[in-house]
């Protein structure tokens, strides 16, 4: 599916909700008509499907209704990430390079942590100043 396809499912999806909400009475029109604005805003073309994953779990923050909507994307995004990674691991372990980047990982987070310090509350020493 390319992105715009999915961001007209997701409209959809939402409307499904609005539509049933306001059927049953557990919605008023005003608040359908904000939700639906606030959507289209927000899902507006062109975006790319990237766009929309980074989109979507914001869709819910102010309206809760559209949960039911949201969360299927933010589980199927988190698959695919989750799948990506999987492979890459794989393929370093059958490579013999997964110790290696372990390693290499490891030394780069050392010598971050030492070039910036740790300032009070878990900020880097750097903002601490900054922050005045």
């Amino acid at each position: 599916m390319d992105a715009e396809e999915y961001r007209k499912k997701i409209e959809q999806d939402i409307l499904v909700i609005l539509e049933e909400k306001l059927r049953n009475g557990q919605m008023d029109v005003k608040r359908a008509q904000s939700i639906a604005r606030m959507v289209l805003d927000k899902l507006h073309p062109p975006l790319s499907l990237q766009q929309i994953y980074a989109i979507a779990p914001t869709l819910d923050d102010e309206f809760s209704e559209l949960a039911g909507a949201v969360l299927p994307i933010i589980k199927e995004h988190d698959e695919k990430v989750r799948s990506i990674v999987v492979q890459h691991v794989e393929k370093l372990i059958t490579s013999g390079n997964l110790m290696k980047r372990i390693k290499l990982l490891k030394k780069r987070r050392v010598r971050k942590n030492k070039h910036y310090g740790r300032g009070n509350r878990g900020f880097h020493t750097r903002d601490a100043k900054n922050r005045g």
